[in-house]
């Protein structure tokens, strides 16, 4: 698949994905394509992170309220507003479901649905540039994307709705302050910090972080009990790893493991 909104580079086992293309894009517009790269990039053995970050243009994507509206007030059915729900569930689960660290790098404006795609990240990264307005509630629709799910857990029910609901654009300080952000990079360090960021999740034994992963995203639903069952069972897959192996001998001798394939500075290939 040619890819209109997305450039991908592969580097030292980091995907950098960077969002390309005039305007902010049609949620339609992208949905297949962003689709297609995360598989690529889940099945790529050189990759052991992807990197996200707004290029030409922020994570500002959209529905096009215009063709909603007249759907509605036509008495067309759900038709149009079920397509975008759909689409939006698929990218969200994938990338809850994709077993690399996936991390989001912002320096421009987060606005309307683009806020859902940034937050879906495991990891979310900003400079001070940043800010955050959620979509507009006075169209009376929810803004989606797990939003309703992941905004609670990070930064209270209280906060959720008077952001939500408000529509207040949040700089990426206050962001920051609150658990939207996980940390800010100062603009004069932005691509040295992204890089160094990047080198320390490519030398994680992958097994390690996809299990770690999903016991951060069961946290909340068992108790410690559970979480420490969970925990047992997924340092005896780890120890079982070849890359454990590989990362304990690399600890042992005094230098950095050798995981995966690296094949040098690439572009993700149709």
């Amino acid at each position: 698949m040619e890819y209109q909104n997305f450039d991908c580079q592969i580097d030292g086992g980091c995907a950098r994905v960077r969002m390309i293309g005039p305007g902010a894009p049609r949620l339609e517009d992208l949905c297949d394509e962003f689709l297609d790269l995360g598989l690529r990039l889940q099945e790529d053995r050189a990759v052991r992170c992807i990197l996200l970050t707004d290029g030409d243009h922020a994570f500002a994507f959209h529905h096009e309220l215009a063709d909603l509206s007249r759907a509605q007030l036509g008495a067309e059915g759900t038709g149009r507003l079920d397509a975008g729900m759909e689409m939006a569930r698929k990218i969200v689960t994938l990338m809850a479901e994709i077993p690399k660290p996936i991390v989001a790098a912002t320096r421009g404006d987060i606005r309307n649905f683009g806020l859902g795609f940034f937050m879906a990240a495991d990891i979310r990264l900003a400079a001070p540039t940043a800010t955050f307005t959620a979509p507009d509630p006075t169209s009376g629709l929810l803004p989606g994307w797990g939003l309703s799910h992941v905004l609670p857990r990070l930064i209270g029910p209280g906060r959720t709705l008077e952001f939500l609901l408000t529509r207040r654009t949040l700089t990426a300080t206050d962001a920051a302050a609150i658990g939207l952000v996980d940390r800010l990079i100062d603009e004069g360090r932005w691509e040295e910090e992204l890089d160094a960021v990047a080198g320390k999740l490519s030398l994680v034994p992958q097994p390690a972080f996809s299990l770690l992963k999903l016991s951060v995203q069961q946290a909340a639903n068992l108790d410690f009990t559970s979480m420490l069952s969970l925990e047992w069972e997924a340092q005896q897959q780890c120890w079982q790893s070849l890359e454990t192996s590989e990362g304990l001998r690399a600890w042992q001798e005094g230098r950095d493991p050798v995981l995966g394939v690296d094949p040098g500075n690439t572009e993700c290939e149709d």
